[in-house]
């Protein structure tokens, strides 16, 4: 991915119980402070996988391990910024339910890159496999008794769908439990950098997320982003109150946070050689050679070898 993008963490989403509605999760939304858990069964009664939702997550805690008074669950933190559908920052998820067998496998500050496994739906402290997730911004490892005698999760709790994409090249859809998640729709990346050249017009993309239209238009085709860097461009067009370059078939827009523009610089040292020639041309035209010695001797004036003695013309 080019983006360090959060995404639903299971191969099924079926989501048997949300946040909404009177059901057991009811008093986590309404208490205080609150958080908005699911329960997902993934694609039957079985135990389906749990795996990392971004580039790296890192288990902050682990609570329950061989404590029947407690149900097991896991923290993450992300270690570095995601992007959510609605903001990028750390992000931390919790996982309830799964079994002792797989807690016994893990510890906290374990790291797990994108795709990598973390556990599986399972039936501590329930009677059905599935697992019960939270997420929210920043980081957390603990949780809290709310004003409704829930325990929630602490810390800035945010709705899933406000924090998971769903790409549905990974995950099939069986039931989004009432939620409106969206879908994540990666676009190509396109455009093959240069290096500098400041014989030609060049122009150098600075942000990443810069569009690559099929025509000098806000109407034309998305082809997909730009990759930064210098590109040579041949032409330019006004349109749509844009300035647009000609790159390699495909156009950008012109805003100066988005592109630097590198004109064409003529060589200075070829402008001094240029005024050189033209002087000779005019020396050329002015005088007129009649003579040039051979040797270095006495003539009726004396020259040196190779000398040229020129005659000025007449106007």
């Amino acid at each position: 991915m080019n983006k360090n993008y959060m995404i639903f963490p299971m191969n099924v989403m079926r989501i048997t119980q949300s946040y909404l509605g009177n059901t057991s999760h009811f008093r986590h939304t309404t208490g205080t402070p609150k958080d908005y858990p699911i329960d997902c069964a993934g694609a039957d009664t079985g135990r389906d996988a749990v795996f990392c939702p971004c580039d790296e997550m890192m288990i902050t805690e682990i609570k329950g391990y061989n404590d029947q008074r407690t149900t097991n669950t896991i923290w993450l933190t992300s270690t570095r910024p995601a992007t959510t559908p609605t903001f990028t920052d750390t992000v931390f998820m919790t996982l309830t339910h799964e079994n002792d067998s797989d807690l016994a496998n893990l510890k906290v500050g374990q790291k797990f890159k994108r795709g990598d496994v973390i556990c599986y739906e399972g039936t501590s402290g329930t009677t059905a496999n599935h697992i019960h997730i939270v997420v929210g911004r920043g980081s957390s490892n603990t949780w809290v008794t709310s004003s409704t005698g829930s325990l929630v999760i602490y810390g800035d709790t945010k709705k899933p769908e406000e924090v998971f994409f769903v790409d549905k090249k990974i995950t099939k859809v069986v039931s989004t439990g009432g939620l409106q998640f969206k879908e994540l729709v990666e676009k190509e990346q396109v455009g093959t950098p240069v290096l500098r050249d400041v014989s030609r017009n060049q122009l150098e993309v600075l942000v990443s997320n810069l569009n690559a239209r099929s025509s000098a238009s806000l109407t034309g085709e998305v082809l997909g982003y730009v990759n930064p860097g210098i590109y040579n461009f041949v032409e330019s067009h006004e349109s749509d109150g844009y300035t647009w370059y000609n790159l390699e078939g495909f156009y950008v827009a012109y805003q100066p946070d988005w592109i630097t523009l590198y004109p064409f610089q003529e060589s200075t040292e070829q402008g001094d050689k240029t005024e050189e020639e033209e002087e000779k041309n005019d020396a050329q035209e002015e005088f007129q050679l009649i003579f040039e010695s051979k040797e270095s001797k006495y003539y009726k004036i004396y020259l040196k070898e190779h000398a040229k003695l020129y005659l000025k013309k007449s106007i």
